[in-house]
């Protein structure tokens, strides 16, 4: 009975053990935690704690980091790309149950990420050498990381379920990681805020909020590691976050079967929803999307990809709706931002700009390249160069109102001169050259995966930065030891980020011309 319903997910699982690419994930892994032993082992003068501890305990908090951009970009693609391909009708032709398709392409990708971990696991234990921590604390740590991950990757599946397309399976698990793990603090904070004399709520309420946050401090992962991570840990190894997170994976599990077992004879549909030129009629006025001129792809991202003109005037008529908003509840947001209106508005716009640039790089070779059009787009008698950045500017442009907005409110609140010491500033330089490579990792790598490449630019750029941070940051300390300019000061983080952008271009036009080249 279970023999057929194991069948994709044995499938899955070997072929996982045959690519390459699975093998080279988990050598990049241990190579990784080598690293830093060594940067730990170096630094073990500058720091009061125990090398080992202070080792391992980056090393946990940036597995959880990767693990819930796993569940964005790896996980919750389980089934959607099975919608969008069309493919789920062959599957079921091919005799499979429901229940095998969901495990065999959901809970293999749960079995080769625990491979990692045990990869991981020996060479983990090279952190005793260092001093700190035991045995029993790395193995308990990895047990909650584990079963984290098994809740993640389900929450995942149950998203992908339930929606029809990538996008929207990703905003459902947002939705739904906010309802598992956010709701509490937030519901927290709320009455906290809202209780006490003069205020809406008694004293009551907030005492209840900090009886769901301590409450929520039990089923956490981050505080469960922080509490196996003393130096004196009393502990065992199984806990209340671990018995949490095993009981909403499997709840969840159960609820995707049974909400698959009810779309699954849905017909797909697998053509996406664009903008449409229609064909022109005496009665109407204004085309939505006009005839192409002489940049036909500056032309196709901008009114295909973005919505055109349309789009503008949807944002436009959204902005003037949060300024109003805003110059209504002053107070209220005063009170949430600690800023007055023109600089929240200002500070929505730098927002919801990077937003929209983030999406546009992660979208500019995704259509191409999930429907297998990118190497007759690098046929045009173009370079590639010029066709990279053509596309580029057929986003830019979609977002040009909300550059144009935020920068002449800029330029009406400062001076300058105030603007321009705002780029000797470590944290802000920090902060913008962070955003480029993450837009340039974007680009990248959504020319290796068809689905999933913001989020994997995201787990890299968290690695890059977990490596790149105590070099950058110990040159910035040695030149302000020496009593340097503030430009001196800040050039480190300025080369670091030219180089980096620079290499991530090479690597996109290399990228480019290999696809063209096949």
């Amino acid at each position: 009975m279970f023999a057929g319903s194991f069948a994709l997910l044995q499938r899955s699982i070997r072929n996982d053990a045959l690519k390459p690419r699975a093998h080279w994930a988990r050598i990049a892994a241990v190579l990784f935690i080598l690293v830093l032993l060594c940067v730990a082992h170096a630094n073990d003068d500058n720091s009061l704690a125990p090398a080992g501890l202070r080792f391992f305990s980056g090393l946990s908090h940036l597995g959880t980091v990767l693990i819930l951009l796993a569940g964005f970009g790896h996980f919750v693609t389980a089934i959607t790309e099975e919608k969008e391909e069309g493919t789920l009708g062959l599957l079921l032709l091919a005799n499979m149950s429901p229940v095998s398709i969901l495990l065999g392409k959901s809970t293999a990708r749960v079995i080769s990420s625990w491979l990692l971990f045990a990869a991981q696991f020996p060479f983990a234990l090279l952190a005793l050498t260092l001093g700190g921590i035991t045995v029993r604390q790395i193995a308990a740590t990895y047990i909650a990381l584990a079963m984290f991950l098994f809740m993640i990757a389900n929450l995942a599946l149950l998203a992908s379920t339930c929606a029809r397309r990538t996008v929207q399976a990703v905003v459902l698990f947002g939705f739904l990681l906010f309802l598992v793990l956010g709701s509490i603090p937030w519901l927290s904070y709320q009455l906290s805020f809202l209780s006490g004399p003069g205020l809406p709520l008694n004293d009551s309420w907030g005492a209840w909020g900090k009886e769901l946050l301590e409450t929520y401090n039990q089923i956490s992962v981050t505080h469960r590691v922080d509490d196996i991570l003393q130096i004196r840990y009393p502990g065992g190894l199984w806990s209340t976050q671990a018995t949490f997170s095993f009981c909403v994976g499997s709840m969840a599990f159960l609820m995707s079967a049974i909400v698959f077992q009810r779309i699954v004879w849905v017909a797909d549909i697998s053509e996406s929803p664009r903008w449409q030129a229609s064909q022109t009629s005496e009665g109407r006025w204004w085309n939505v999307v006009p005839r192409v001129g002489k940049a036909p792809l500056v032309w196709k991202d901008f009114h295909f990809l973005f919505g055109g003109y349309a789009y503008w005037l949807i944002k436009l008529a959204g902005f003037a709706v949060y300024v109003s908003l805003v110059f209504w509840k002053a107070d209220w947001f005063k009170a949430m931002t600690f800023q007055e209106p023109l600089p929240c508005i200002e500070s929505a716009l730098y927002v919801v700009a990077g937003f929209e640039l983030i999406f546009a790089c992660s979208q500019l070779f995704h259509v191409e390249q999930k429907d297998g059009t990118l190497a007759n787009l690098m046929m045009l008698p173009h370079s590639t160069g010029s066709l990279s950045y053509s596309k580029l500017a057929g986003c830019l442009l979609a977002i040009a109102p909300t550059l144009v907005l935020a920068v002449a409110l800029t330029l009406s609140l400062h001076s300058l001169s105030e603007i321009g010491t705002w780029f000797l500033v470590p944290e802000t330089v920090t902060l913008v050259g962070t955003f480029l490579v993450l837009c340039h990792l974007s680009v990248l790598c959504s020319l290796y995966v068809k689905w999933g490449g913001t989020a994997l630019a995201v787990a890299l750029l968290v690695v890059i930065g977990f490596v790149l941070a105590p070099v950058v940051g110990s040159m910035m300390l040695l030149i302000e030891e020496a009593e340097k300019s503030a430009m001196a000061q800040v050039a480190p983080l300025y080369y670091v980020v030219a180089a980096v952008c620079g290499a991530i271009q090479v690597a996109v036009l290399m990228r480019l011309e290999a696809v063209s080249a096949n």
